[in-house]
């Protein structure tokens, strides 16, 4: 009861009631603003062949909206700083660590200029996200404003049907490509499983409803990988709750301990079994649709800079500069990136970024184990996010590749994870 009555008291504050809808601005910016308004003008001319597809980004628009938000989350920070949480330390120093690094890759990346561009875009999204993550006393004031973002991108994309065309590889919905729609209608689909835990009956009522138009948008857009982690990452993120409530092993712990067993099948451990045999059976090409040579060529690339990469997002997509574009493969040619979260981060910023990424996830995925035992929804959510963050990117690269709805949940993690609980009042 005490509880309930401090967050009323905060919730009295015009500031901290913006405050905690920011992610979920951020959210409708990247998966119902900007696709209205410059989707249509960023569709690729080789969309038909489901060739590589560029990717654009209105740069008016993101000129105005993240150094716009920033602004206004450092005067709500200001105005609020006697209210604000704290940061962990240990987190905050290892998320600095890991943003200045990349920003030191452009000492010696190919586009200098392209790298610290890209980086900040990503930075100003950071510093929008925290005044939701320092002022709010519970996961659920920002989450809820999230779910119905996503149910609105859901319906707008569903109500595009009757007047956006489909292509030869797929419905795109209201966006440039059909794998968009497809992480979307995904991610939109975590949330609204998350919506059907709570305690509100018409918040379970819009779960139930917006799960099978998220399947519908699955299916006609043809995003297999999308379909698969949705229908995956729920049960298994379930699962890792039931085994920290009832044998008490910490998330991270296992985490690792199912990493090794998968690697060493994939890895060719078990003879007859490697991920040619994974890829034919979930798509019936061995090369992963072609992704094999495009692995077997960026790990050429960064045995060349193993140590510090080619710079942060100075590799793909720079034009005559790239490696990739001397090549005449032109599916590697034209690619926008890696196609393997991992490989990329290795790619780009060498096994310094890669280790501390990776310990940023096991830090995240300790705040996860944490959350579960205050709000098993809000955590059954969060590992949802955090398992579909990590699958998505063995076959696709989103690790602050872009600014996409992904981003917007990985950075809101890496935050979550670094911010201390608040004390709870006597």
């Amino acid at each position: 009861m005490s509880e309930t009555i401090a967050f009323s008291g905060l919730g009295q504050g015009y500031r901290r009631r913006l405050a905690v809808l920011l992610p979920a601005v951020d959210l409708a910016y990247f998966m119902i603003l900007w696709p209205l308004v410059y989707a249509k003008d960023y569709v690729p001319a080789d969309l038909a062949t489901g060739g590589a597809v560029a990717e654009v980004q209105p740069g008016l628009l993101n000129r105005l909206f993240f150094p716009g938000l920033a602004a206004l989350s450092v005067i709500l920070m200001i105005a609020e700083r006697h209210r604000l949480g704290r940061f962990r330390l240990f987190g905050f120093c290892l998320i600095v660590a890991f943003f200045g690094y990349l920003g030191l890759t452009a000492a010696w990346a190919l586009v200098p200029m392209t790298t610290l561009t890209r980086l900040t875009l990503h930075i100003l999204l950071l510093i929008g996200l925290m005044p939701a993550l320092l002022l709010a006393e519970r996961m659920d004031d920002i989450l809820l404003p999230m779910v119905w973002v996503a149910v609105a991108a859901v319906a707008i994309n569903v109500l595009s049907v009757a007047v956006v065309p489909t292509t030869p590889i797929g419905f795109p919905g209201i966006y440039p490509h059909k794998n968009t729609l497809g992480a979307n209608a995904a991610i939109a689909g975590l949330f609204a499983i998350y919506a059907l835990t709570r305690a509100d009956h018409r918040m379970r009522l819009v779960g139930f409803l917006t799960l099978p138009a998220v399947a519908f948008l699955l299916l006609i857009s043809e995003s297999k990988t999308s379909l698969g982690i949705l229908l995956l990452a729920p049960p298994a993120a379930i699962l890792a709750a039931a085994i920290r409530r009832r044998l008490r092993i910490a998330l991270p712990i296992l985490m690792v301990v199912l990493t090794i067993p998968a690697a060493f099948l994939l890895g060719g451990g078990l003879p007859g079994l490697d991920y040619r045999d994974v890829s034919r059976l979930v798509s019936g090409d061995p090369t992963f649709t072609g992704r094999t040579d495009l692995w077997k060529f960026s790990v050429a690339h960064i045995a060349e800079r193993p140590l510090t990469g080619w710079g942060f997002q100075s590799f793909w997509g720079i034009g005559p500069a790239s490696p990739a574009a001397r090549m005449t493969d032109t599916f590697i040619a034209h690619t926008p990136h890696s196609h393997n979260g991992y490989l990329d981060m290795a790619l780009e910023g060498g096994i310094i970024a890669l280790v501390l990424f990776l310990m940023i996830i096991l830090m995240i995925a300790r705040w996860i184990d944490r959350l579960v035992d205050r709000d098993v929804g809000a955590g059954i959510l969060m590992a949802s996010c955090l398992l579909y963050l990590l699958w998505q990117n063995l076959l696709e690269t989103d690790w602050l590749h872009g600014m996409t709805t992904a981003n917007v949940l990985l950075l809101m993690l890496m935050l979550s994870a670094a911010v201390a609980p608040r004390r709870r009042p006597p």
